[in-house]
């Protein structure tokens, strides 16, 4: 019998359900390898033992008695630091909010909480959610590569092992990007569809909240869990498309991927066309423009951007986005109207838009720019280059990985499609991913050999 650490979250919930184990029994377990592994990571900033244990426990009574916990009784998962969550110190990474304790959890945490689960504790972000490489956390597998981010704690302890699920929240790219780093898989689910209550905002409209999990499988089983059935319907042989204008600049392991997860769905009966997608180049114009000006008037707006002990990425990010004239902004939310009118227009002559997550494997934890095709970006909007237009469009968008890495993360692909159509999403990643055969499920403690992956 499988592991329960690295069992699919199917198995554990059925075997949950049929009491062949506990809630306390495998909140003890993660609780344990936390406290193994996690000084040497970084992944989790606040540790909920004893309430994730007093969860359990009357979880695993509820179950004795008769009475349903829910759909998922029982099962530990961690959430984004961003995110209240009770009783947790939730400073989203900044210093001066280091001693904050929430007086309530966000909506997303109370529907978790609702549905069974057990939370273990809150995972590291970079300070205030500005960034992509959440420097503080150690990759468990790689541990000179960047694990991504703003969502890296999350990513980095699902690789580790930490928990079944983690909480991320996606602005540029701060689901997928630590997905890709860790080789594991996350949903930006359609704009709106979690409500953002209790999570701290970024930007007016660009933020989401979504899950991260080991693989698209489990990422099915968290959203028929939370999510009633709905949204738009696909046909059992979608039809893919994908734009090689939008990424001749990749990477040739990026490219591989790609070619690989093509075949893989003309395997599964799915057609391949051609779309028009926007530019990488005017995207990231854009989303410059708009991130960078809607955060600075909320920080304003908290009379934050000048806080002493503000750190020195989002300090700058502030003071050039306090910069960027009112009309500049106006031009920039035209565009993304544009965006979202050619994506909408692609997805009437396909039901699926397939990316590469990134331009490139993932790079150096401190690399101070990233290298496309030659040429030297900046860190951040190197690697949002590829994730932040479905962003801006509201479209679900999904990153799994494509091929696995030995020696460094492998190559991670996204899969976009219809608003209100993540369900439906999810399971062509999941027939994917299983035609792809990657095993990606770590087997062995942070920093073992990559016994339990599949090799290049």
């Amino acid at each position: 019998m499988t592991d329960p650490i690295f069992a699919p979250i199917s198995e554990i919930l059925s075997r949950l359900e049929k009491r062949e184990i506990t809630a306390r029994d495998l909140t003890v377990a993660f609780l344990d390898r936390i406290e193994a592994h996690n000084a040497a990571l970084g992944a989790v900033t606040d540790i909920l033992a004893e309430t994730a244990g007093k969860t359990a426990a009357r979880i695993d009574e509820m179950r004795a008695q008769g009475s349903d916990p829910g759909p998922l009784g029982g099962l530990p998962v961690l959430v984004k630091d961003i995110i209240d969550t009770v009783p947790a110190v939730c400073s989203a990474g900044l210093p001066f909010l280091s001693d904050r304790r929430p007086q309530h959890d966000a909506w997303i945490v109370k529907r978790l909480r609702d549905a069974g689960a057990v939370i273990l504790g809150v995972t590291a972000t970079d300070p205030g959610a500005f960034g992509v490489r959440t420097e503080a956390v150690r990759h468990p597998v790689w541990p000179d590569f960047t694990v991504g981010g703003s969502s890296g704690g999350s990513g980095a302890a699902l690789a580790a092992g930490f928990g079944y699920l983690a909480l991320g929240t996606d602005t540029g790219g701060s689901i997928r990007i630590p997905a890709a780093a860790c080789e594991i898989a996350g949903l930006k689910p359609t704009y709106g569809c979690w409500p953002l209550q209790g999570i701290r905002p970024l930007t007016h409209t660009l933020d989401h909240v979504g899950p991260m999990a080991r693989s698209v499988a489990d990422l099915v089983s968290i959203w028929q869990a939370l999510e009633a059935s709905g949204g738009p319907r696909l046909p059992d042989n979608p039809v893919i498309g994908f734009d090689p204008s939008g990424f001749a600049e990749a990477d040739p392991i990026v490219h591989e991927g790609m070619e690989a997860a093509l075949a893989g769905l003309r395997r599964l009966g799915c057609t391949i066309v051609e779309v028009s997608l926007p530019s990488p180049e005017r995207v990231i114009e854009v989303h410059g423009v708009v991130l960078l000006s809607e955060a600075a008037a909320l920080y304003q707006a908290e009379g934050l951007a000048e806080h002493p002990d503000l750190p020195d990425l989002p300090r700058s990010n502030l003071k050039a986005g306090g910069d960027i004239p009112a009309s500049r902004y106006i031009r920039a939310m035209q565009a993304r109207k544009e965006f979202t009118r050619q994506v909408d227009a692609a997805l009437k002559s396909c039901d699926v838009l397939m990316m590469p997550t990134l331009p490139v494997t993932p790079p150096a934890r401190f690399a101070p720019s990233v290298l496309i095709a030659g040429d030297e970006h900046d860190f951040t909007l190197g690697l949002v280059r590829y994730t932040c237009l479905f962003d801006h469009t509201g479209h679900p968008a999904l990153a799994m990985p494509a091929s696995a890495g030995r020696d460094a993360p492998g190559a991670s692909i996204q899969l976009a499609t219809r608003r209100g159509g993540d369900a439906e999403l999810l399971n062509v990643g999941a027939m994917l991913e299983q035609e792809l055969g990657l095993n990606l499920m770590r087997h062995g403690n942070p920093g073992d050999a990559r016994d339990g992956r599949s090799a290049p």
